[in-house]
């Protein structure tokens, strides 16, 4: 609330000012299935995110009045208010619904039936949690992420308007480039593939432990960005990077006949030979899924032991002759140690 008295004006696209309610923490209820619902909207957030250019109408489109009924649930298939060049239409997401739809990770099987623990299988806001904007920048010959003055001022040269000249750099660019750090890609992948209960349901190895005992994610876990994450491997080059699909797919980059072009590609290792594909990356000591490993494991943990307790044994006897030189087990009539008598032996004239 302004000195004035009036109300603060809605931010650009608010047109029904919705944030003169829900900028407040504390705006929630409990709903008719007894769940708690908070409607806060963190203005900061949302202005620095993807959709700060959308209305609230675009997506909560009925929500005519205000106060309102409960709206209804949004889904990111929607036609939205920005209109798709290519084929002069109203965009919406579906496209990429339908891509996910195919992959591994669609909660229906090949006949439309939902998978077994159907509802662990992830939607958008799942992974999409916290899109992030990683610009990149090109000047003299360097690419480096963030935006540059240099950059800024060709566009703004003939977008003068607000801000159009940022909105549309940060919305291209981030599309060319990475939008996540490698190790953010891995702890998203990580909120199920690393949770015992999950992969106890589905029977899955720990995909996301063996990935960061590898060379790849010890160089990850370094700061490293050139180095290939979890996206990199399991999406074919040049497809939709939510068509990852199973292993035993004829078409996966995963299964056995193509992993040698999912590593000869032009970012990783491109004159690699075809044996530098039979590396298992996700091994585990199971008896039943990898009994060479198993045992493997088992032979040199014995290994290890037997080495260690022998050399353990020889400095403690070594020890043992420092603090009690005279010690010994045997001795003859004379109270002599065998070490003493061949000490102590004069020699033959």
């Amino acid at each position: 609330m302004a000195l004035t008295g009036f109300p603060e004006p809605a931010p650009a696209g608010d047109e029904l000012n919705c944030v003169l309610c829900h900028k407040h923490r504390g705006l929630s209820r409990i709903d008719e299935n007894g769940k708690f619902r908070l409607f806060y909207l963190n203005q900061e957030l949302f202005d620095a995110g993807p959709h700060r250019r959308n209305k609230c109408k675009d997506c909560h489109s009925d929500i005519d009045r205000i106060p309102h009924k409960p709206a209804k649930k949004v889904t990111c298939t929607q036609q939205c208010h920005i209109v798709e060049p290519s084929g002069n239409v109203k965009f919406s997401h579906q496209s990429i619904a339908d891509t996910l739809a195919t992959s591994v990770h669609s909660s229906l099987d090949a006949e439309g039936n939902p998978k077994p623990h159907h509802e662990d299988y992830p939607g958008c806001k799942d992974c999409h949690d916290q899109p992030l904007y990683r610009p990149l920048s090109v000047y003299k010959g360097e690419v480096k992420p963030g935006i540059t003055a240099r950059a800024i001022s060709r566009c703004k040269s003939c977008h003068t308007s607000g801000d159009f000249a940022e909105d549309f750099y940060e919305h291209v660019t981030s599309r060319l480039h990475k939008t996540r750090f490698p190790m953010e890609t891995i702890e998203v992948c990580a909120k199920c593939h690393q949770d015992p209960d999950f992969r106890e349901r589905h029977e899955l190895d720990d995909v996301v432990t063996t990935y960061k005992q590898t060379f790849h994610g010890k160089l990850i876990a370094l700061g490293s960005e050139r180095t290939p994450d979890c996206l990199d491997c399991h999406v074919v080059p040049g497809e939709n990077t939510h068509l990852i699909e199973a292993q035993d797919q004829p078409t996966s980059s995963v299964n056995k006949a193509n992993l040698s072009a999912t590593c000869r590609t032009s970012d990783c290792h491109e004159k690699a030979g075809a044996m530098l594909a039979g590396f298992q990356t996700h091994v585990t000591y199971d008896r039943d899924k990898y009994p060479l490993q198993f045992y493997m494991l088992m032979f040199f943990k014995a290994l290890m032991a037997v080495v260690l307790y022998f050399f353990l044994t020889l400095i403690f006897l070594e020890l043992l002759r420092r603090l009690f030189p005279r010690f010994a087990f045997f001795k003859d009539k004379e109270g002599n140690t065998p070490h003493h008598r061949i000490r102590n032996k004069k020699p033959e004239a």
